[in-house]
């Protein structure tokens, strides 16, 4: 059998399923990392609760840097079409 997924014959419901499961363990690890990494940063003696503070503030921040870096670099090539 062909590892190839047939865009047009297969169900839209598999198909949303099947390239949409990647994504969605990339982010599992992804919070259990973030999770993992704030038990750490917490743990540390006096500076524990200011250091998470930083975290807390410079998280969101990144989020939207990546986002709009992923919107430029996913958005530019698809507009070339």
């Amino acid at each position: 059998m062909s590892r190839t997924l047939k865009l047009d014959q297969t169900p839209i419901g598999k198909l949303l399923f099947t390239l949409a499961l990647p994504n969605i363990f990339a982010q599992v690890v992804n919070m259990l990392y973030n999770i993992v990494d704030r038990m750490y940063i917490g743990r540390i003696p006096e500076v524990g609760p200011l250091a998470l503070t930083g975290v807390g503030i410079a998280f969101p921040i990144f989020i939207i840097i990546m986002s709009f870096s992923s919107l430029i670099g996913i958005g530019a090539p698809a507009s070339r079409h």
